[in-house]
């Protein structure tokens, strides 16, 4: 296999793994409206539970990881663009920084867990604050 196609096979899979990602968080979605909880308590397992934990393991743990034979620097870029484009277009702004600093994050500590920490809490004061 040649370095050229070796390179297309690894987008390719990043961005595969991207848009799995939005079906899954989909399903997320629609496995949280089935808890017997009021949709506050919904609301609340998808947003500050499911989503960060999902995000960080697809976005940081697998897209990240995918794109690190173009370099450290761009595997970070890349997975917060595609980090930003799944969410709503009034956060992608904020999505981007936050998968910015979460992406610099995982090539620190070459782990998600902190980033799944962080996320949680980034989120839990997102949702407290209305």
């Amino acid at each position: 296999m040649t370095e050229d196609s070796r390179r297309v096979r690894v987008v390719l899979a990043a961005f595969g793994c991207a848009l799995a990602y939005v079906f899954a968080g989909r399903l997320l979605a629609r496995g949280c409206a089935a808890l017997p909880l009021d949709a506050a308590g919904q609301s609340f397992v998808l947003h500050c539970v499911l989503a960060p934990v999902a995000e960080e393991l697809v976005f940081r743990g697998a897209v990240q990881r995918l794109l690190q034979p173009f370099g450290p620097a761009a595997a970070v870029v890349v997975q917060a663009v595609l980090f930003a484009a799944q969410h709503d277009p009034a956060g992608m702004a904020y999505a981007l920084g936050m998968g910015l600093v979460l992406g610099a994050l995982a090539q620190r500590t070459r782990r998600v867990w902190p980033g799944i920490v962080l996320h949680i809490l980034n989120n839990l004061l997102v949702f407290a604050a209305g």
